[in-house]
């Protein structure tokens, strides 16, 4: 709660995206595709301020992008709606990277974050089932992208069923250590829904804190940063593992 609190007023009414090993953040007004990351951390730490700053996601409803599903789901925002908007723009199944980042490039292994639970929250399951196998075909060699999808495929498990689990486990095996500590949180938080052991990865976080700080996240060209979205990913972590939180409450 220190490092948040510390954030919240170092950042004021802005969104934290990512911070140097000696800082300071770099933040957005609108939080970007991490917002729901840092509107998460809150709810996970029971801030008072948490559903105020999910409000202020409200303006990525109706935008051109698949990482609503990232941004509302794990923000905890009006899923209803979004799962409406990213139902709307589906072609053949499957949701598009979209235009809101940049140019559509089709189906990439960030865009099955967050998208299962929450079209399947919303009883578009048939959408959450074909969004998802058309991610689990991608041949992955980024790090994060492969946390993605071993998130996506573990969230196929508990929410659409258990033809899932055979390939989710098979992507927790042959998970190693990543170079990125927002890969290794994401990971982490899949093989806990998966129910596996997840010592390794959380292992290699708990050496990555500095003075409160989960340090070792790359980003682009940048190395070592403390990372909005590998922060909220570690803690939620913890939390499943401690038994704070169910696995599917995230």
């Amino acid at each position: 709660m220190n490092r948040v609190e510390a954030t919240l007023a170092e950042v004021g009414e802005r969104f934290p995206l990512h911070a140097g090993a000696s800082g300071p953040w770099r933040t957005t007004a609108r939080g970007s595709w991490a917002g729901g990351c840092w509107a998460g951390l809150l709810w996970l730490n029971g801030h008072r301020d948490a559903a105020r700053w999910t409000a202020k996601l409200d303006c990525w409803h109706d935008t051109d992008t698949v990482l609503q599903g990232l941004i509302f789901w794990y923000g905890r925002g009006d899923a209803g709606r979004a799962a409406k908007s990213l139902a709307s723009r589906a072609v053949d199944g499957v949701i598009p990277w979209g235009t809101a980042f940049g140019p559509d490039t089709g189906i990439r292994a960030d865009g099955a974050a967050g998208v299962v639970p929450l079209l399947a929250s919303a009883g578009l399951h048939d959408l959450a089932r074909s969004h998802v196998d058309a991610h689990l075909e991608l041949a992955e060699t980024w790090p994060r992208g492969r946390a993605w999808l071993m998130l996506a495929a573990a969230d196929a498990v508990q929410w659409l069923g258990e033809e899932y689990r055979s390939r989710a486990e098979s992507m927790a095996r042959e998970w190693h250590a990543p170079g990125d500590t927002a890969a290794d949180a994401i990971a982490a938080v899949a093989m806990l829904k998966l129910g596996l052991d997840a010592s390794a990865p959380l292992a290699r976080l708990g050496g990555a804190v500095r003075d409160g700080r989960l340090l070792g996240g790359t980003y682009d060209d940048l190395e070592n940063q403390e990372l909005v979205w590998g922060t909220f990913f570690y803690a939620l972590a913890l939390a499943i593992a401690f038994g704070e939180i169910s696995s599917r409450e995230f």
